[in-house]
């Protein structure tokens, strides 16, 4: 039985239920212009939240982007040896290895050596906090959580190289 304004979504072949309507409101509505922005961008979005793997992969997919989810670190290194990927938002903060950690093994790979991309801490530690942790793993750049969309959207624009 689905509750009315929820939707169930499928992550790791487990069933989950999540109020959908924050898709609807006006401050997610994206220009036409704006929606082919990242088109052609494969993004891994690496978090052990799956609302926020969910919410980061509406928001990518409403300007084109087409997303890799991973609930964990482990699993990240994994995809991102299997899959093409242009950028990684990478969370910090999660049980086992932290996101710090997942970044480093994912420079250590033959994969990245070859064809090196950016990877972006995306997180709710403040900049000022994890500054200094971010330059010493290698990442290239920061976006806060909760994110606004013209943020995000710049970080990662910018990150790949691509002019609005």
């Amino acid at each position: 039985m689905q509750l009315k304004g929820t939707s169930y979504y499928l992550i790791d072949d487990k069933i989950h239920l999540m109020e959908d309507s924050f898709s609807n409101e006006p401050s997610f509505i994206v220009n036409q212009s704006d929606q082919k922005l990242l088109d052609g961008i494969n993004i891994l979005v690496v978090d052990d939240n799956p609302i926020n793997l969910t919410v980061a992969d509406k928001t990518l997919a409403k300007f084109g982007g087409t997303s890799f989810k991973c609930l964990s670190a482990e699993d990240s290194v994994l995809a991102f040896k299997s899959k093409p990927i242009h950028l990684i938002l990478m969370d910090l903060h999660m049980p086992g290895i932290n996101g710090f950690e997942a970044t480093k093994l994912i420079r250590e790979t033959e994969e990245f050596k070859s064809n090196p991309i950016p990877i972006l801490a995306y997180t709710t530690y403040s900049y000022n906090d994890v500054k200094a942790e971010i330059e010493a793993c290698g990442m290239s750049g920061y976006i806060g959580k909760p994110f606004t969309h013209i943020q995000v959207i710049d970080t990662i624009l910018e990150a790949v190289g691509v002019q609005k």
